[in-house]
């Protein structure tokens, strides 16, 4: 993907991916909900494990989303301030690549995630 060089379309950006991360948060909250239901229908301690598993890998990437959120935020807020760095004290982000590869990263754990969970939900 080519670097926005007009900060309108930096800032179009930025709201995709949060919209993304939303999406994000949105799919994890609903693999949290099938979780809760086949709880209680499993006593083997080898299936109690992959469920303890999913709910601290859940717990996980809901935090990563947060944060993801909130450097977009960020961002968004420099650039508003007519500063196009993405500049965060706790969680430096250099350039727009930077951000890029993150999402592309954030992505992919999430999509592991999914289909590691939707491999286990379906193993009865």
């Amino acid at each position: 993907m080519e670097v926005p060089t007009q900060t309108s379309d930096l800032q179009a950006q930025l709201l995709t991916w949060r919209g993304e991360v939303d999406e994000v948060r949105n799919n994890i909250r609903s693999m949290r909900s099938r979780l809760e239901e086949i709880v209680p229908l499993q006593a083997n301690p080898e299936r109690m494990a992959g469920i303890e598993h999913f709910q601290n890998q859940f717990i996980r990437q809901l935090e990563v989303a947060d944060e993801m959120c909130h450097d977009l935020k960020q961002s968004a807020k420099s650039m508003g301030n007519n500063n196009p760095a993405f500049i965060h004290q706790d969680r430096p982000i250099e350039d727009f690549n930077t951000m890029q590869d993150r999402m592309q990263v954030f992505h992919k754990l999430h999509n592991e995630l999914k289909g590691e969970f939707h491999q286990f939900e379906s193993f009865k």
